[in-house]
């Protein structure tokens, strides 16, 4: 018990001291505060994405996003594919779960666009002084990259409008970027189809170093009425180089945009901070990018990600025109609501006093009857016992009704009670002021008092049975 005692003791002067307790504040302090970081800090997230060859301008876009997301939490490990139908359908397979494509191509019903990134031209290089047009084609060697690329596919339709058919009209090669970047001049083809943002590290390749030159495609409105995906796009003027000029001046061509697009799974905190890298400055600084606006994400080719419909919503404000039009409804709803109760009430409460009025209207009936006796000459006695008896009756019959549950309510019972009882209180004080008066009429004779009492009482008793009987 000494040990106890003495422990105690100790813990009550570390208690005291200021020191202690300031330093127990502290901890406690640093605690709730780790817990708390701990707590509102986003879990690190991994995402397999790819943005097509490795040698490619989306595959340089993707390595400055893989970069800024390591600050947001989120580890992109990049994957290379032949391009952007092969990613598409590895998206779609769950063996990916971003990606970043050429926009305007066919989609699983999982595939989710997060966000367009950029204007993606299709520049036309070719090399021969003789290919002015497309029908130039006709022919020659022309390079649709490889398959499973969106290039390709945008390429056909391109080609569909001059009635040009790979193997039929031309002959086709499938060259992938790593075989364009190193294969020697005489070894590639005539005219090469190539999809790419600008500034195009291929295309200034083949620009600079193997005797290529732009050719315009002014055909981005015939192709918008087949396909919406397809808008105009420009290369400008010496965007590949002054001297010698590429291209000279502002040149025509078609364009898609470069989409992110994710698996309809995909956490939607990840896309959320995902989108957060898209739509930064840093992001259009170091990747060459003019920043995409709330405009541009709100005019999706695909339909939108569940995360990116959050972020898009994440200014909105609280209360919005379609919120206030919801509230004065709800207003309009609720007036007529109460309006009908105010009627259903008043219905109701005249269903009960049916019952009531009857017995309510009886009593203020034998209530005039007693106020016109008392200013008669003289008091009918039989008359007042037969009011006094026609209350009790209809006291009785209420409280019969009450009973049997024709009449529900209990407060207009208690009402009624009430009148009664101030009606029989009168008509008790009119009969007793009577029957002392009889009582004075027959103390005139003290012989014969009681007889004449009794007589009189009697004959009041029979006049008020003969008007019962009448």
């Amino acid at each position: 018990m000494g040990e106890v005692s003495r422990r105690v003791e100790q813990v009550r002067a570390l208690t005291r001291s200021p020191h202690i307790v300031l330093a127990a504040m502290l901890g406690m302090l640093l605690v709730t505060g780790l817990m708390l970081w701990l707590a509102l800090r986003s879990p690190e997230v991994t995402l397999r994405v790819s943005a097509g060859s490795e040698l490619g301008r989306r595959h340089e876009i993707a390595e400055v996003l893989q970069q800024l997301a390591r600050e947001r939490g989120l580890r992109l490990e990049l994957v290379p594919t032949a391009g952007s139908a092969a990613s598409l359908e590895r998206v779609a397979g769950r063996s990916l779960d971003v990606a970043l494509v050429q926009g305007g191509l066919p989609a699983g019903s999982a595939i989710r666009e997060v966000a367009p990134l950029a204007l993606e031209p299709m520049h036309l290089l070719v090399r021969e002084p003789a290919i002015l047009r497309l029908e130039d084609l006709r022919g020659r060697s022309v390079d649709l990259s490889t398959p499973g690329s969106g290039t390709r596919e945008l390429a056909l339709e391109l080609l569909e409008l001059v009635h040009l058919r790979p193997e039929r009209d031309f002959e086709e090669a499938t060259l992938s970027y790593d075989q364009l970047m190193n294969k020697p001049a005489a070894e590639l083809p005539d005219a090469i189809f190539h999809v790419s943002s600008l500034p195009s590290p291929v295309a200034e390749h083949l620009l600079r170093h193997r005797g290529y030159r732009l050719l315009p495609l002014p055909y981005a409105r015939a192709m918008h009425m087949r396909d919406v995906a397809v808008r105009e796009g420009v290369i400008p003027a010496y965007g590949y180089g002054a001297s010698p000029p590429h291209p000279s001046a502002d040149l025509p061509t078609i364009a898609t945009r470069m989409l992110i697009v994710a698996r309809d799974d995909v956490d939607d905190d990840a896309i959320r901070r995902l989108l957060e890298i898209v739509s930064s400055e840093v992001l259009a600084r170091r990747a060459e990018l003019s920043p995409i606006g709330a405009a541009e994400l709100a005019e999706p080719e695909l339909p939108l990600h569940d995360g990116a419909r959050a972020w898009l919503a994440r200014n909105d404000p609280l209360v919005t025109p379609e919120i206030i039009d919801n509230v004065e409804s709800l207003r309009s709803f609720l007036v007529s609501a109460v309006i009908a109760l105010i009627l259903l009430w008043r219905w109701w409460r005249a269903r009960q006093m049916k019952g009531f009025d009857l017995y309510l209207r009886g009593v203020t009936k034998l209530e005039r009857e007693v106020l016109q006796l008392e200013l008669e000459a003289d008091l009918d006695l039989p008359r007042l016992l037969t009011i006094q008896r026609r209350l009790g009756e209809l006291k009785n019959e209420a409280l019969e009704g009450y009973a049997e549950g024709k009449i529900s309510s209990a407060d207009l019972l208690n009402s009624f009670l009430a009148h009664v009882t101030d009606v029989r209180a009168y008509l008790n004080a009119l009969v007793l002021h009577e029957r002392e008066r009889l009582e004075k009429k027959a103390r005139r004779d003290p012989e014969h008092e009681d007889a004449i009492r009794r007589e009189l009482w009697l004959g009041a008793v029979r006049g008020h049975e003969e008007e019962e009987e009448s």
